[in-house]
């Protein structure tokens, strides 16, 4: 499920990740926030937040991350993924040579120090 994060910069899409993503999440949620966004701030920056209460996606929501992200691969400027899980960390380690935005890792505990990264971050030169 996906959940709004209030109280960021208009132009930073913040959400919250718990439980189990679906297609209906990616649908009927994500995807429509994202576009909407991105009409009005293009790069976007993203924060996302998943808890430790994740557990896992759906095949579908899967397939339409990876469709979406490759469609919107350059439309993020900065994301910054907040967890506490290893193998999160560990897949950003590894995934982030590859991103063309800037890609940051953070604890839970950071969290406020993800938010004011993303926040205030500048645009990547072109």
């Amino acid at each position: 499920m996906f959940k709004i994060i209030d109280g960021l910069a208009d132009d930073v899409l913040g959400i919250e990740i718990s439980g189990k993503l679906t297609h209906e999440d990616y649908i009927n949620g994500f995807i429509p926030l994202f576009d909407e966004k991105l009409e009005k701030h293009e790069p976007l920056k993203v924060i996302c937040v998943i808890g430790d209460d994740f557990n896992g996606m759906e095949l579908a929501a899967m397939w339409d991350d990876a469709t979406y992200g490759i469609k919107h691969w350059r439309d993020i400027s900065h994301m910054a993924v907040v967890s506490d899980m290893g193998w999160m960390k560990s897949m950003m380690a590894v995934f982030s040579p590859f991103y063309p935005g800037e890609l940051r890792s953070y604890s839970l505990a950071e969290l406020d120090k993800a938010k004011d990264w993303v926040s205030t971050s500048d645009e990547l030169a072109a």
